[in-house]
């Protein structure tokens, strides 16, 4: 499971996830006349995202040597932030949205206020939309491009069959389990961007370098080939690493690791 495939799969989920009880409450409600409404929002947030994914590849090719280092590390750093955000997000409020969207749906039919409905779909896309590139870019920059369109491509069809198979199915399926799996998966794919983000900040200058490498693991593990190639791709290893990007590693681990045990 690389991280490009995670990040889609967990990103398409959740948008798969919201539009399907989006649905299922129109239905519930007698309302599926106007379902032409949630897919319409659907269809404006895939258009947003891609629009956004474009302007933001085309700002990223525009910057060149220390300013591309700089972008590069608050890319990473930012990234980070936002997945430290989902991760809390999906601790907190994974269990109730569920019911708070149902509750939403009700109040603006009984309102009528259809384009409302429209906008929550199609923001529901676009968050994850949205999302989804600057993870991507920074898993890209992560490991020097070498990361796999079609494994993201996976992630988003996984996603949607699964979101299916949940609204299909007699049998209630518990994503309880799934989402904690995920939850630690995306804790050390975020230390890896927080690690990354500093050695690009390092070089840029903004941040001292003190000791480089800490130590050295290329030869019994290098990170352009094999199992090092992955890991990198993934989860930001790296052979020789600096002692701030090992510190900045572990404290944010350590931290995450600890507060969500505490939960």
């Amino acid at each position: 499971m690389t991280a490009a495939y995670l990040i889609t799969f967990r990103e398409g989920l959740e948008a798969a996830l919201i539009v399907g009880i989006l649905l299922a409450t129109m239905r519930a409600l007698g309302a599926q006349k106007q379902n032409v409404f949630v897919w319409g929002g659907v269809i404006a947030g895939i258009l947003l995202s891609l629009i956004f994914a474009y302007g933001f590849q085309f700002l990223a090719g525009g910057f060149e040597g220390k300013v591309e280092k700089i972008y590069e590390g608050l890319l990473m750093l930012g990234a980070a932030g936002l997945i430290t955000h989902l991760i809390f997000w999906i601790s907190k409020q994974g269990k109730t949205i569920e019911k708070n969207l149902k509750e939403k749906v009700a109040q603006h039919l009984s309102r009528g206020a259809l384009w409302s409905i429209a906008f929550l779909s199609m923001m529901s896309v676009v968050r994850e939309g949205v999302e989804t590139v600057i993870f991507f870019q920074a898993l890209s920059v992560q490991a020097d491009g070498a990361i796999s369109y079609w494994s993201a491509v996976g992630g988003v069809l996984t996603a949607i069959g699964l979101a299916l198979l949940i609204f299909k199915s007699t049998k209630k399926i518990s994503l309880k389990s799934f989402f904690t799996f995920t939850k630690y998966l995306l804790i050390f794919i975020a230390a890896g961007l927080v690690a990354h983000g500093i050695v690009e900040l390092q070089g840029a200058g903004w941040l001292p370098t003190f000791i480089k490498p800490l130590f050295d693991l290329s030869v019994v593990l290098p990170e352009t080939t094999g199992l090092g190639a992955l890991l990198k791709a993934g989860f930001g290893y790296d052979a020789n690493p600096s002692l701030i990007a090992v510190i900045g590693y572990v404290l944010y681990l350590g931290t995450m690791l600890r507060l969500q045990k505490q939960k």
